[in-house]
């Protein structure tokens, strides 16, 4: 007895096989490989004695390539049909198994012109649909001889442009259906390179500095590195100018100038300590397009020669507290008495500050020797300007020098300044432009000198006092705290005033650089609201 042989369909797929047994809902069919299969007996399609399976399947496949799909449509009832109809419609009645399989084959392999309607049973799609089916066919074709010719660019260490254009997505973020990456795929499994070093041979990274630069900038603002371009809110109400002359102390590459300070009543025993914080948080209102995106970005960020800010550049500008300008801010002024240092009492005020001058610890750290904060008879500066200030900063100085050994004594140990600091420069980027070939200079930065430690102290006490303020009246701010200084006690973030063992203070409210920390920013709004009315700012 001759094998009875079985083409059936097994979820979309033809097979092949011999039937070993059968019974009324299925069948047991082996197939050419030995595997052992059951199929349902709705799925059997066409039974045959001869050839061989896999002769048969190579027979059909060659019947299906006879076969031309227009003519098929034509031949094609509108209704729905099975595979045996249309093959005695094609051929004739009279067609053999092999040219029964061979139309089956070709209506499978031809989605856009039939449809499957069940298991050996179409219906022939609309003409519209085949001529959409068709356009989008050669778009995949054209797309196909586009990637091959792509490869083999990549192959001969050319980089073609489309793919320099998309390369830090192909890289670091692709869409694998793109026939960018899907030309970077198939050439790397030809030259068995990795992508990075395949296109990196075939030109398309030309700059070390703009390729680590812009993986940065796709990682961390896929949207641009750039703020939105928003207008620039006014302060509606117009604000008492103080009778205070404020200097700022910054790197010269500072333009977000947050801080400055005055000092008035020296020699009367009791002076008074101004410390002015530029005050976007008077005009910014919780909830508005710039505090949106000023809080998806939480910071500045910094880099040797860029950085990419957390307010736009319209907005730094018109709060920064530039040298020349009256300029809002928000104040905090302390009582010191002169002999023992002591704090006697301290007032926040809501105000204009006339800014005389930005003073640059990079120009000055150099010129100031420390015994010039301590002592006349050291040698005057050579700006007149700086040497006019003498008093006041050598004043300063020694103010600062008390704080730090009172922090020092609740902390239980001293802050040693032992650990080497660095500045960068990128060399060749004056005109604000990175094109990559600039340099990275790296130097040291003297932490603790008297310019860095006047400063530093009085942001310290700035945001111990506005902490322990808010914390008094019950409105809310966003505190950092430390438990203890044993080793494994992390720094946290919280609403309460706790202790900062760190840094040795009852309390620690980051308030002093609302420009570029959207903490400060937020801490600053509390500030306000407790200045004007002794309670909590409404924040979205």
């Amino acid at each position: 007895m001759r094998p009875m042989f079985v083409l059936f369909d097994e979820g979309g797929k033809l097979q092949v096989g011999r039937i070993l047994s059968e019974a009324d809902a299925s069948a047991q069919v082996e197939l050419d490989s030995g595997k052992r299969v059951k199929a349902k007996a709705a799925h059997l399609l066409l039974r045959f004695e001869r050839p061989a399976a896999n002769e048969f399947l190579n027979a059909a496949r060659q019947i299906a390539s006879t076969i031309e799909l227009e003519m098929a449509w034509e031949f094609a009832p509108d209704d729905e049909f099975g595979f045996d109809e249309l093959t005695e419609d094609y051929f004739s009645r009279d067609a053999d198994a092999v040219h029964r399989a061979g139309m089956l084959v070709r209506l499978h392999e031809a989605p856009h012109y039939f449809r499957r309607a069940g298991k050996g049973r179409f219906k022939k799609a609309s003409a519209d649909v085949i001529q959409q089916a068709l356009a989008a066919l050669a778009r995949k074709q054209a797309q196909n001889a586009q990637i091959r010719d792509w490869v083999a660019e990549l192959q001969g260490g050319r980089c073609p442009e489309p793919i320099v254009q998309q390369l830090y997505r192909i890289l670091f973020r692709p869409d694998k259906n793109a026939p960018e990456y899907k030309a970077v795929v198939e050439a790397s499994r030809a030259t068995q390179l990795a992508p990075l070093a395949l296109l990196r041979q075939a030109g398309a990274i030309a700059s070390a500095y703009q390729f680590h630069w812009n993986r940065f900038a796709l990682e961390h603002f896929p949207k641009g590195t750039a703020p939105p371009n928003l207008a620039v809110p006014l302060i509606n109400s117009e604000l008492p100018l103080s009778s205070a002359v404020a200097y700022s102390i910054d790197d010269s590459t500072t333009t977000e100038i947050d801080d400055a300070l005055s000092l008035s009543g020296l020699g009367s025993g009791e002076a008074v300590l101004g410390i002015h914080i530029a005050a976007p948080g008077l005009a910014i209102l919780p909830g508005s397009p710039i505090d949106q995106s000023a809080r998806s970005r939480l910071s500045t960020v910094y880099m040797p020669g860029h950085k990419v800010t957390m307010l736009s550049e319209e907005v730094v500008k018109a709060y920064t507290l530039e040298e020349g300008r009256d300029c809002p801010a928000v104040s905090v002024y302390l009582r010191i008495n002169e002999s023992d240092l002591k704090v006697l009492g301290h007032e926040t005020k809501i105000e204009r500050v006339h800014i005389k001058k930005n003073l640059r610890h990079d120009q000055l750290d150099a010129q100031l020797h420390p015994d010039w904060f301590s002592s006349a008879d050291a040698p005057a500066a050579a700006d007149p300007q700086i040497e006019s200030l003498r008093p006041m900063l050598g004043f300063l100085h020694r103010f600062s020098l008390e704080c730090k050994a009172q922090r020092e004594r609740v902390r239980g140990r001293p802050e040693l300044f032992n650990r080497p600091d660095y500045s960068f420069k990128l060399e060749g980027a004056s005109d604000g432009t990175l094109r990559g070939d600039e340099r990275v200079s790296i130097g040291l930065r003297a932490r603790g000198s008297p310019l860095d430690l006047i400063v530093a102290e009085a942001m310290i006490l700035a945001n111990t006092t506005w902490g322990q303020w808010l914390a008094s009246l019950g409105v809310p701010g966003i505190y950092r705290s430390q438990g203890s200084l044993s080793p494994g006690v992390k720094v946290r973030m919280g609403v309460k005033a706790l202790p900062h063992a760190g840094i040795g203070v009852p309390s620690y409210a980051w308030s002093t650089s609302p420009l570029r920390r959207y903490t400060d920013l937020v801490n600053q709004w509390q500030i306000i609201a407790a200045a004007r009315h002794g309670q909590a700012a409404a924040l979205a």
